[in-house]
């Protein structure tokens, strides 16, 4: 009878989130607003802060964590490497600057609140390429030196925050060993796929398999939870392993037709839209609202958010070359934060380094970048507000 009730319940659940992920694309046109920010938000409305119909139980939790894991997949597959060779000094000066002044005034504003320091900093120095990458592609025709770089520096901020992040969090558990242990490994299966995929032999017999089976997609499924296992094992994260197995599929999925688009369907249809509705379940806004130390971290990390990542973008791009506009636009849009933001949020509860409030304010922070961002950097440039900042994971 109580597995009954359980399982009554779950399904409720579980229809009540379908209906969230069926009509966020929908809403989101109307509302004009990124859709996985209005599903943090709809979390947000239907959890605890406002009307409680659904909490953060374990098994909604489990496939939350199935979702996170897919998303860092997927920041890892929006990572060109190659593009880095472009305008290769402009962007390390740009990629440095955008990291470490925001990282530095994190540092100390985490001080000051008693919070943990290299966290609080490496959080404000992550940038999304998801919602930079579509101020590039609008950038591309008329300003194409301004947008190359801008891609290059997102990108490479967008590794060395990933790598930040899990020394941060993992560096009372991670040996050098281990570390080595896994980086050869990682190296040893790339250069494995890399040979495979162009011996005719093999290459011929998965692309027969591909149409019937999806096998690309299974192997793609495979090598993510593989080196998901992997990095656990060796004591990283497994986010780190799957945003390397996203490094590795984005070098091969030219080579494979209709792979992306498989990807992306399988993971933005179901497991990371999960994943931000139980963001926004996790967040309770009365431990932000309901005093007045809650709304000062709130407006301090706000504020050291954007500056940091402003001034340290904004000063750099001056000294390579580029208008006081042009620097203030790129400033802006390295401000961007959502997926590694809050991957930083899950990873800093789940360790035990925040409270569920700093979590919270961190989302918050996450929400109101995504919305503020985009706008602002065409502003700055003069360009006319689009209808919908839209999140692009891939370009």
């Amino acid at each position: 009878m109580l597995l009954a009730v359980m399982s009554e319940n779950i399904v409720l659940e579980m229809f009540v989130i379908f209906i969230v992920i069926l009509f966020s694309p929908i809403l989101s046109r109307l509302l004009k607003i990124p859709v996985i920010v209005l599903e943090t938000l709809l979390g947000i409305l239907l959890g605890p802060s406002f009307l409680s119909i659904l909490e953060a139980e374990c098994w909604l939790l489990t496939i939350a964590l199935v979702g996170f894991i897919y998303l860092m997949f997927v920041v890892g597959l929006e990572v060109e490497l190659r593009l880095l060779r472009r305008k290769f000094s402009r962007v390390i000066a740009i990629s440095l600057g955008s990291f470490l002044v925001p990282l530095t005034v994190g540092y100390f504003v985490g001080l000051y609140y008693g919070l943990p320091p290299e966290f609080i900093g490496v959080a404000l120095s992550t940038t999304s390429m998801g919602v930079v990458l579509p101020t590039v592609k609008e950038y591309a025709e008329d300003n194409p030196d301004m947008a190359q770089t801008l891609l290059g520096a997102a990108i490479l901020v967008d590794v060395i925050s990933m790598l930040a992040l899990a020394y941060v969090i993992e560096r009372e558990y991670l040996s050098p060993d281990k570390l080595v242990f896994f980086v050869a490994s990682v190296l040893g299966i790339m250069i494995a796929i890399a040979i495979l995929k162009e011996w005719k032999p093999v290459k011929d017999k998965i692309k027969a398999l591909t149409g019937a089976y999806h096998l690309d997609v299974r192997l793609c499924i495979a090598l993510i939870f593989g080196f998901a296992a992997l990095a656990e094992f060796t004591g990283i994260h497994a986010i780190i392993g799957a945003f390397a197995a996203g490094l590795i599929v984005s070098e091969l999925e030219e080579k494979v037709e209709g792979l992306l688009e498989k990807l992306l369907g399988f993971g933005y249809g179901f497991f990371i839209p999960i994943f931000f509705i139980a963001v926004g379940i996790r967040t309770d806004l009365r431990l932000v609202f309901g005093n007045i130390r809650g709304l000062e971290i709130l407006g301090a990390l706000l504020l050291a958010g954007f500056t940091g990542k402003i001034a340290g973008t904004y000063f750099i791009s001056r000294v390579s070359g580029f208008s006081k506009s042009e620097s203030l636009s790129m400033g802006f849009a390295m401000s961007a934060r959502l997926s590694l933001i809050i991957a930083a949020a899950e990873l800093g509860l789940t360790a035990g380094l925040i409270d569920q409030e700093i979590y919270s304010i961190l989302v918050l922070l996450a929400i109101a970048s995504v919305l503020l961002s985009p706008t602002l950097s065409k502003l700055a440039l003069g360009r006319k507000v689009p209808k919908i900042p839209e999140e692009i994971p891939i370009p």
